[in-house]
This record gives C-alpha cells, structure tokens and sequence, in this order.
C-alpha cells in the first residue's frame, strides 16, 4: 500500500510539508490528510514529546486552581541570580503586553528594578499605546527606576508617549500630599493613570535585602522604622501596606503617597503585577490572597512556593 498513515505523517513532521502540499501530491482532499494525520497518533504510529523548557504548564494550571480569578505566567529563573531573574520577568512580561495591548491602549506603571526590566526588554513598535506613571517620584533623579522614568523608557523603546508627575512619591506629611494632588500638574496625569486600561506594577517586602525603598529616598530610617513596627510584609507600589494577615497597615505613611489611591488602582480593568524572588514569597500570596492582581507574572521557584511544592 503507498498511501499510509506512516508515509502521510512523515511527509508532516519530518518533511515539514504542509496538509494541502500533501494532498496534491496524494492526489488526496486535504481533510483526508486531517484525519489520517490524526489517526496515526490515536494509533501510536506518530508519538509527541514536548520538552518543557522555560514552561511550567502544570504550576500554572495548580495556580489558578488555588486563585481561580487571576491568570498566571510562570517563567524560568534561569541561573537563579537576581539578574537572570529579572532578566527573565522583564522578557516574559514584555511579550505579554505585546500580545494584550492595542493601539489605543493606556499603561498605568509602578516603579522598581522589575519595571525597569520590562522596559528595556519592549522593543515592538506600539505608537499608539500610552504610558503613564500611577505614582509620582522626583527624588534621587538620577535613578532609571522611578515610575517616571519606567514610563518615558517604555514610550522611547516602543515608539509611544508617555506622561510625568512632577511631583515627589512620598510628600513630608498628609496635608502636603493633598496639596500636590490637588495641583493641575498632577491631578492631570494621576487622573489619566486611574482611567487606564492596564495597569503594571510589583509588589515587595519593605524589609528584604534587595528592596529598592531605601535606595530612591521614598523614606528616611526613622520611615522604614515606622513601617517595621506595623508588622508590613507587602508593599502594593507604596500605595498601600499589608501586614502577615493581609490587613492594611502603616496608613501614616501610605497617606503621604502621590498616587492613584488602592480603590482607583483595583478599579482599572487590567492589573498585571510582576514580582519573583525568596523575598518576595509572602509579598505575592498576600497580594494574590487580596484579589489585587488579574494577572501574575512570576518565576517558577515562587510558584512552586504558592502551592507547597518543594
């Protein structure tokens, strides 16, 4: 016989012809070739391994059984260092904001070194899309890891616009913070970013050995003193503290934040949050435990930490 289902599935998958270049050659329809081709692999005769490199299909799918509302990306953490773990996050998320956003999109942005890793990882054009810091960050103007800077590298790197608040993060007291936000300078952009269409942030542990708090000046010792009494264990973009229960804490300090507020952040359509490392363990699961986050973004050592897995 000179039609067989072994010769049909060999001039797929190890010829690489197409179903409809099969059928001409055959002189068959191209639904015959469908069928046969997938006949051959109910009866054994073509047999698919997939090697799962970089992709963790069953800590995602444990992941969503355990939060059922948020999508989970679970990447690589390639050598284990702090880099190759941003490295990592930084590519992930990128691809998937080049898949989600359209060309009139709007991206609300926290802060941080993560952010700052997407950013220099997003390189397809996006002309259209929007760019717009959720909080503002004026102090130590030379670091790239601002919500100001995130956003003005995003826009450069994709061919976007981006927004600035000129304006600190943290204002010296509670009464100071309403009067920057009552400003047009940041009311403005502080109004685009709770209207946008996606927001992408990181959450942290205020205490952990690679925080960037301390680093950008946020808060003075005597600050990150106050925050350490209050029991915070989850840093939600300073916006908002969390302690080992989930219980919003430290609200002396978030009051003083020039940002969008937790109700408005919670009231854009799409969260992406992207975060990875030990340290970042319990930050995660609290953020997740909160329903903050409609799509996470994290290393495969922090999901296996999620559900139980050594």
């Amino acid at each position: 016989m000179y039609i067989t289902l072994a010769r049909v599935s060999h001039m797929y998958y190890e010829q690489g012809m197409t179903q409809q270049q099969i059928a001409d050659e055959l002189n068959l329809s191209r639904m015959r070739v469908s069928r046969m081709l997938q006949q051959a692999r109910a009866e054994g005769i073509v047999s698919i391994t997939i090697t799962y490199d970089g992709f963790f299909p069953h800590l995602e799918r444990r992941l969503r059984a355990l939060y059922p509302g948020t999508t989970f990306i679970v990447t690589d953490s390639l050598d284990g260092s702090d880099d190759g773990l941003k490295r990592s996050l930084g590519s992930a998320t990128a691809d998937y904001l080049q898949k989600v956003l359209t060309a009139d999109s709007s991206v609300a942005l926290g802060w941080g070194t993560t952010l700052r890793e997407v950013a220099r990882c997003l390189d397809d054009p996006m002309p259209g899309v929007r760019f717009i810091p959720l909080i503002g960050g004026q102090v130590h103007a030379g670091l790239d890891v601002h919500a100001n800077s995130i956003a003005e590298a995003m826009a450069q790197n994709t061919g976007g616009s981006s927004m600035r608040i000129f304006a600190p993060a943290v204002a010296e007291s509670a009464e100071a913070r309403e009067l920057l936000v009552s400003s047009a300078a940041v009311r403005g952009p502080l109004e685009e970013a709770a209207a946008a269409d996606v927001c992408l942030f990181s959450v942290g542990s205020p205490f952990s050995p690679s925080t960037t708090i301390e680093l950008v000046g946020y808060y003075t010792p005597a600050d990150v003193e106050t925050l350490r009494a209050s029991g915070a264990a989850c840093d939600l973009i300073s916006i908002s503290y969390f302690d080992h229960a989930g219980r919003n804490c430290c609200r002396e300090l978030s009051d003083r934040t020039v940002s969008v507020s937790e109700d408005q952040l919670r009231a854009i359509p799409q969260k992406i949050c992207v975060a990875g490392a030990a340290d970042k363990h319990e930050a995660i699961k609290i953020a997740l435990s909160l329903d903050l986050v409609d799509v996470m973004i994290l290393d495969d050592a922090s999901a296996r930490y999620l559900v139980g897995e050594p």
